[in-house]
Formats: C-alpha cells, structure tokens, sequence
C-alpha cells in the first residue's frame, strides 16, 4: 500500500507546483482546446514565478499530496474572492484540486477534499465553492460525491477559447457523505 501524505505548500515549493498545474491541466483539457491558446494559457496562468508568488500570498494557501514521497497532486484556496449565485456569509474558493491521472483513485482526490474542508472550517469559512467546467464529467461525478451543489456559472476562456464552468458550492455546516 503506497504511503500518502498531504503537506503545506511553500514558495520553495513553487516548481512542483508549476509541473503539477501543467501536467494535470494538460492531462485533462489537451484534447479540448488549441494547441497555441493551452500553451500560452499554461505559461500565464501555471508559470514557476506565478506560483511562487501564489505561495507567498497568505490568503492563497496550497496543500501538496504525495504519494511514496513523490508529489502527485495538490490544493489551493483562495480568502476573499466571490462569484455572483455563491452562498454564505464568508465563503472560501477551492482554486485547484488537481491529482495526476496515474494517482487518481484509492481515496486521493477524496483525502485532498477532506483537507480542504477542514482548511476552511478553520477560517470559519461556511461555504467552499469551485468552478469547473461543464463538460468535466468526472470531475463533476466526483464533487457531487463530495456534496457540492450547482449555484452558478461563469465564462472561461484560454485564449480564443470560450468555455463555461458550472459554480459549485458546499455548505461547510455539513459533513462531507
């Protein structure tokens, strides 16, 4: 059974990040969008320097999974930022929440959402919201399994690609099912 750890992520830490990010959004979304908007999309938005000022910035703390010691996932919120439909009084974002596709299953994806619960909790937060896209299914299937409902939407766009994620949000008043 492989050795599972979930540890706070640093701004040393910011080049596993940049991999991560890359690699799972890569993983995910290469099929779906151009290859000249991921590109420039990934270099932008998932770049060493941006994550390592990401790490620095208090109100957007990460979490790293690992599995035999090897960084295979990882989480980050974000304090203070809202999109219109989302509930509560003091609501946290669930930024990312990626795992590589070799590490998921076996409780992974689950032991990082249980992480981020209890991260915002710990704000007293009441709310954890997300956005995912629409077509994500499986990633759809796993935040219903996590009991996040559907309060919104917005547009998201990686270059000339338009696309619409669905708002999610979870009321932090309840156990995870």
């Amino acid at each position: 059974m492989p050795a599972i750890a979930i540890r706070p992520a640093t701004p040393e830490d910011a080049a596993i990040l940049a991999d991560l990010a890359t690699r799972t959004f890569r993983e995910t979304f290469e099929q779906h969008t151009s290859g000249p908007d991921l590109e420039a999309f990934l270099a932008t938005v998932y770049g060493e320097a941006i994550q390592q000022a990401e790490l620095e910035d208090s109100s957007r703390p990460a979490r790293i999974l690992e599995v035999d010691g090897v960084p295979m996932g990882f989480l980050q919120l974000r304090l203070g930022h809202r999109e219109p439909g989302v509930p509560g009084e003091r609501p946290v974002e669930l930024q990312r929440i990626y795992v590589l596709r070799a590490a998921q299953g076996g409780g992974r994806g689950a032991a990082l959402m249980a992480e981020a619960v209890e991260m915002a909790r710990a704000w007293g937060a009441d709310v954890l919201w997300l956005g995912v896209w629409e077509n994500n299914h499986k990633a759809l299937a796993f935040y219903a399994r996590s009991g996040f409902r559907e309060v919104g939407d917005h547009v998201f766009q990686i270059g000339n690609q338009v696309d619409r994620d669905l708002i999610l949000a979870l009321d932090l008043g309840r156990d995870l099912p």
